[in-house]
């Protein structure tokens, strides 16, 4: 199995914790991209009055960004979010110990970079027999990095701990603070009270995937994967329904109460102007959303632990290779994954520029 085959896999050491409610916690947010300035958002919007939410992102206009606009939205809260200029400043400037802190950076290189340099600032700056911080990273970053970065705190700082909460629900998810988090924790007995209620500020949906650490992602990874395929599905669906000269918005809507219903078909339609009210990409330019390059990044990470695992996708390397090829272009790497329907759209063009071209040629006069 994929986790047996990791060296240096440990058990999360979870213990079970009471249900009753936990108040007054500071929390620290890393990360305030696509996703995260909308999580960190839902936090601050639901911060009690003694508790205080610290936030950081390596682009510094992010950051102030941030603050203008939550701040305008909910001024009562302002006094309670403080913005930090670098991650050293989670442990130096603080006004006491954070009990969380959440990361959601791009890619396993800078979890273990953001990480490192924390466990190295409480240990240098902090007085540990008084201090218990959990790190929660909701990035979707590879299995192994997330078991070493697990394994590091572990040894470092016993008592703290690193854990696995990657989401799922996409920028909407995150905007409407619906999001799907999945976590390496046998049951949901064994979630802290406190971790729980941090989870809900930003989600609905709280799944424990199993004890060892990096079920969470394994999860996530798992659930990608079927998005990608489906999705890849979907434009190409939509595209041999077009060719059959069908009425698009009819056929959507078909397949919408049909067995080819999916995520990509309805709640991410590829097809402009069909559910308004949703806001989605399609209807402005496939812009924001999920964007291909990261879903093409998430394909990669789940064929790749596919392999740690023994285990053969039979759909990954075709899959595999026609998100690759649609990231050659920047525009459609750049925009949400349903613009794969309209790449689609332009390979069957030029493929069939290519075919009159060539029968052109081999006409003879």
């Amino acid at each position: 199995m994929l986790f047996s085959n990791i060296r240096g896999i440990s058990k999360t050491g979870c213990k079970y914790f009471s249900t009753s409610s936990v108040s007054n916690t500071n929390y620290g947010f890393i990360g305030l991209g696509q996703m995260g300035q909308h999580m960190a958002r839902h936090i601050y919007n639901k911060l009690q009055p003694d508790d205080k939410l610290y936030v950081y992102d390596t682009v510094a206009e992010s950051t102030s960004n941030f603050v203008d606009e939550v701040t305008k939205i909910t001024p009562a809260n302002k006094d309670l979010l403080v913005p930090l200029h670098s991650i050293g400043e989670f442990v130096t400037n603080v006004d006491s110990q954070l009990e969380y802190i959440v990361t959601m950076v791009p890619e396993g290189k800078h979890v273990k970079s953001v990480i490192e340099e924390l466990v190295s600032n409480y240990k240098n700056h902090s007085d540990l027999t008084s201090t218990n911080t959990t790190f929660l990273d909701s990035s979707t970053i590879d299995i192994p990095t997330s078991v070493e970065v697990h394994k590091y705190v572990k040894e470092q700082i016993n008592h703290f701990d690193f854990i696995d909460t990657p989401v799922s629900g996409g920028v909407a998810g995150a905007r409407k603070g619906t999001l799907s988090f999945m976590l390496s924790r046998q049951s949901h007995d064994d979630i802290d009270s406190s971790l729980l209620s941090l989870l809900q500020k930003m989600g609905t949906n709280i799944f424990p995937c199993g004890l060892d650490h990096g079920t969470g992602l394994a999860a996530k990874l798992s659930n990608n994967y079927l998005l990608a395929v489906t999705n890849l599905a979907v434009a190409d669906s939509f595209q041999l329904a077009k060719s059959f000269n069908l009425n698009l918005a009819n056929y959507a809507k078909l397949v919408s109460v049909s067995t080819g219903k999916s995520w990509a078909s309805v709640d991410n339609c590829p097809i402009p102007s069909l559910y308004p009210q949703n806001n989605l990409p399609c209807d402005i330019g496939y812009k924001g959303g999920f964007v291909t390059k990261l879903t093409k990044k998430d394909l990669v990470l789940a064929t790749e632990s596919a392999k740690l695992n023994d285990r053969y996708l039979f759909l990954g390397d075709i899959s595999r290779k026609w998100y690759e090829s649609a990231c050659e272009r920047e525009d459609i790497a750049n925009r949400d994954l349903s613009v794969l329907y309209e790449w689609l759209g332009d390979l069957e063009q030029q493929n069939k520029s290519l075919v009159d071209k060539k029968t052109h040629k081999n006409v003879k006069v």
